[in-house]
């Protein structure tokens, strides 16, 4: 399991790093379910982390600050650093235009795995410094424990072997500890799973909205086997795998907050939205007990401060009502107007249309501490590093987006399509755009499963911005319990599973 970070090596371009990955998941579970079976709940969590967004993890690692090592060794740390940059610019132009005589794109492999091939010199170097041994080492599971202070984080593992979740527990806000409960999902397999995510995605494809793009204006209407389809699944992930984690927990307490961290098939599945939606019973459906987020790991919720409300806060808001290559998306100038309109007092770039090219968005980006697209999305299925937002000159792909950190980035709202649906070929690896956004900088992103309606947009981030700018004080951590109130309202409002299902919180 330490050995996974070599697996993707960052010597590799990106697209081949992913491809490496591809047997890993499986690994990884089996790992996990093995520590489970022998009781082994810390080594669990270690070993589900590990194996975990290993890419992002990996590039991650390339922007560790080195402050301690500055302060004992400034050599090493500025060798270090400069080598580190220089493999970031070098992955990224792994990425290069098609034309590309094939010499240079072997030269910049070449320099690439020669980068790295130093950088692990160096890091073992430091290793065998006093009080550096676990330099950049994978964290320790008394390093994981902050990422349940403010609520539970679930890990959901299925393998052939055995299902089962294990949640990290918070003592209480004074006390730093935090206790594991094992859940085992006695009645869900992994093959259930796999059965699962083959009827949804079955089910998404019939109802195009997993078309390339589309923000949908129109949408196939929703027909009375879709909808019991829909309803079947999401009874599936209550009664197998929701309600027993709420059972276990002994969660009387409503509206508190769980973080869900979901494993193979799991990962592409609608958690949040579980329930028995034949019944009107109260308490048969997950939003009756608890607001819920995802992260992709543990360590993308730590270490989270709030940025101070200064004079220069900004947000920025891109709305796309024309891209020249792709259908209108008329509403989009209206959602935008209305986040200008919520956040009065507070300074927000917009650029709309000719405006919103990809050079003045990156920029704006880098400047603003809240990011707010309105555009069209998507998920690039053969390379996931290619998704990315319809921009009006050209698409602002992944790649792209992650070369430069975000230095300000606080939150960001992708009111676009498909921006949290990775690829299920490498399931614990993220590969997409809200996780982009994450790695970039932001604590914490609202996203969508699938192509959203463009009459819904509007409604769910008026209800959004209201609650977490209330009173004119930007509030991050409103993101969450403002999103479960937005969709809750456009649910009881009569919209359909299609409408309300794809909008999901992710991070802090």
């Amino acid at each position: 399991v330490n050995l996974l970070p070599q697996v993707a090596w960052l010597g590799m371009p990106l697209t081949n790093q992913h491809a490496q990955l591809t047997e890993v998941g499986n690994v990884v579970r089996h790992a996990v379910a093995v520590a489970i079976d022998l009781q082994e709940y810390e080594t669990a969590i270690q070993w589900a982390e590990y194996g975990r967004s290993i890419v992002w993890q990996n590039l991650l690692s390339l922007r560790n600050p080195l402050d301690d090592l500055r302060k004992a060794h400034p050599e090493l740390a500025t060798t270090l650093q400069s080598i580190s940059q220089q493999l970031e610019g070098s992955l990224s132009q792994h990425n290069l235009p098609e034309e590309t005589e094939p010499a240079s794109l072997q030269e910049v492999a070449d320099k690439a795995s020669m980068l790295a091939s130093e950088r692990d010199r160096i890091i073992e170097k430091v290793r065998e410094l006093s009080g550096f041994e676990d330099f950049l080492k994978a964290k320790s599971f008394d390093k994981l424990i902050p990422a349940a202070y403010e609520g539970p984080v679930v890990i959901l593992n299925v393998h052939e072997l055995r299902s089962d979740a294990l949640a990290l527990i918070p003592h209480d806000s004074q006390d730093q500890n935090v206790s594991i409960a094992h859940i085992p999902l006695e009645n869900f397999s992994y093959n259930m799973s796999v059965e699962l995510l083959k009827e949804f995605s079955q089910l998404l494809s019939s109802a195009g909205v997993r078309a390339r793009d589309m923000r949908k204006s129109e949408r196939v209407s929703g027909s009375r086997d879709r909808i019991s389809s829909f309803k079947s699944i999401l009874y599936s992930l209550w009664l197998h795998v929701v309600k027993p984690v709420l059972d276990g927990l002994a969660y009387q307490v409503y509206n508190s907050r769980i973080w869900w961290c979901a494993t193979g098939p799991l990962a592409f599945l609608p958690i949040h939205a579980a329930g028995n939606y034949d019944s009107d019973i109260v308490d048969e459906k997950i939003s009756d007990y608890i607001v819920s987020s995802y992260t992709p790991t543990l360590t993308a919720i730590i270490q989270q401060s709030q940025p101070d409300m200064t004079e220069d806060f900004q947000i920025l808001t891109v709305a796309q009502p024309s891209t020249p290559y792709a259908p209108p998306l008329p509403e989009t100038e209206r959602e935008v107007r209305q986040v200008k309109e919520i956040a009065n007092g507070i300074r927000v770039e917009g650029l709309t249309k000719g405006e919103a090219t990809t050079a003045r968005v990156l920029q704006a980006m880098k400047e603003s501490n809240w990011i707010h697209l309105a555009c069209h999305g998507m998920q690039d299925h053969k390379e996931s590093m290619k998704s990315g937002f319809l921009l009006h000159d050209k698409t602002l792909e992944l790649s792209e987006l992650i070369r430069e950190p975000l230095p300000n980035a606080d939150f960001a709202f992708l009111s676009a399509c498909q921006t949290a649906m990775g690829d299920a070929k490498i399931a614990e690896e993220s590969v997409h755009l809200a996780a982009g956004m994450l790695f970039s900088g932001c604590k914490g992103v609202i996203a969508t499963m699938w192509s959203i309606q463009d009459e819904d947009a509007p409604k769910v981030t008026k209800a959004v911005y209201e609650r977490m700018l209330k009173d004119g004080k930007p509030n991050r951590k409103e993101a969450a319990r403002a999103l479960h109130e937005a969709v809750k309202e456009l649910r009881e409002s009569g919209a359909d599973f299609l409408s309300w299902v794809p909008f999901v919180h992710m991070g802090r």
